[in-house]
């Protein structure tokens, strides 16, 4: 089946032209092959399609159909790895392999996306090589201009579309409104599904041809190492071979795991200096203490930059404290002390003596999971912020006993009163009363 061409398509198709080979000469660039054709007289000839079709930078579709008319084998296996690129060169080259002589099977080697499948469509055969995929969705295009100009795209668009719906119709069945809700959808088909859905024969686990042979060196091979443009996908190349860091780790490792997570690493695996004193091992969440407790909105870092440099004021604000504040006791006014409130965390305090913040504890448990701190330390953190909220609400039930204590004496005892000497005030409730 040869598929038409809308009305405007041949002005749409020589503005792409037009725009790819501006884009060119702009880069000093010139067109390069995205295909290969071997073999061409022998009993099987075969074309790889491995790369962008047409495009900004690749050849055009004429190029093609003129070296596809040099093949006179019988047969013609077409390798197609491309993730599609322009649709009128596409349309081009699969009515070029519809009109061919030859026996043409159409192998899909990777990826056959977008007009990459159309063309796919004109084998006589399809067959989905292990683990490739196809894929179909509505064709796309840029337009500048007034509004005219946009509606008349959008018309462009939708007959391109229906064009090829009507390719996959013809080759799976089905109808063009079918094609057309998939193509929205953007669907992907695996080698199973291409067979069920009627897009490929069969799924084959791609044989070895014949014996090895030596290559012709010779024969001038084309440029087949241009690679698909990943630009667009964030991808810059391979990067350069960075020599080892000093520290043991490669830069490529530190920039993935963080210099945090790098200096554990360093330290953990670097052997200990000879003559060095071990550490005394201590438990640096700060042990817990019963206050008093407000439950009111909580301001964490205006609350720390309004206490001192003292240890033991942040000793009491604070659940947690570092190595440094642990082991290294500091006064206000040494040369640290700038820096002493960065060696505690979970500040739930305001001044030494003061009440706990209930929000704070309760923002502090709700941040402890995820926290820096070593894991062996979080338990004890749990437990001091914990402890301040079973203060609180220890506090509350006592209180809401206490009400619930007393409340038939002021309430209950208070009836049954009333109703022991009402007789005495009402001269109703009498016995002498009613009988008189």
């Amino acid at each position: 089946m040869n598929i038409t061409l809308p009305g405007k398509a041949a002005s749409f198709m020589a503005s792409q032209r037009e725009q790819a080979e501006k884009r060119r000469a702009q880069l000093g660039v010139e067109a390069q092959s995205w295909y290969r054709i071997t073999n061409a007289a022998a009993d099987e000839a075969e074309v790889m399609l491995y790369d962008e079709v047409g495009g900004w930078f690749g050849a055009t579709a004429d190029q093609f159909i003129a070296d596809l008319r040099g093949v006179t084998a019988p047969n013609l296996r077409v390798r197609i790895n491309s993730p599609g690129g322009s649709v009128f060169e596409g349309i081009a080259i699969a009515n070029a392999l519809r009109s061919h002589p030859a026996n043409v099977t159409v192998q899909v080697d990777g990826i056959a996306a977008s007009i990459a499948s159309v063309i796919a469509m004109a084998g006589d055969r399809i067959e989905m090589a292990p683990n490739t995929m196809l894929m179909i969705h509505d064709a796309s295009g840029m337009c500048m201009g007034n509004a005219a100009d946009m509606a008349e795209m959008a018309e462009l668009l939708d007959l391109i579309s229906d064009n090829i719906a009507d390719a996959y119709a013809a080759r799976a069945g089905g109808t063009r409104d079918d094609w057309r809700a998939l193509m929205r959808n953007e669907t992907w088909y695996l080698p199973d599904d291409a067979v069920q859905a009627g897009l490929a024969d069969a799924a084959v686990q791609t044989p070895k041809q014949g014996d090895p042979t030596e290559p012709d060196e010779t024969e001038a091979e084309p440029d087949m190492a241009r690679a698909f443009d990943l630009a667009a996908f964030g991808y810059t190349g391979p990067r350069a071979e960075q020599p080892k860091a000093e520290t043991g780790l490669t830069e490529d490792i530190r920039s993935l795991i963080g210099e945090e997570i790098a200096a554990q690493l360093r330290a953990a695996v670097q052997p200990e200096p000879a003559n060095t004193p071990v550490p005394q091992v201590v438990d640096k969440a700060l042990p817990v203490h019963h206050t008093d407790t407000v439950d009111e909105p909580w301001d964490g870092p205006a609350a720390v930059k309004a206490m001192p440099n003292d240890d033991a004021v942040l000793r009491y604000c604070f659940a947690w404290q570092s190595d440094d504040a642990a082991r290294e006791p500091h006064e206000e006014g040494d040369d640290d002390a700038d820096d002493q409130k960065a060696n505690y965390k979970f500040p739930h305090h305001k001044t030494k003596g003061g009440p706990a913040n209930l929000a704070a504890c309760r923002d502090g448990l709700a941040r402890l999971g995820n926290s820096s701190i070593p894991e062996g330390d979080k338990a004890g953190v749990r437990k001091h912020l914990q402890a301040h909220l079973d203060d609180a609400k220890q506090a509350d039930n006592t209180a809401d006993g206490w009400t619930v204590l007393t409340a038939h004496l002021t309430q209950d005892d208070a009836d049954d009163w009333s109703a022991s000497v009402s007789h005495l005030t009402d001269t109703t409730a009498s016995p002498s009363a009613a009988e008189a």
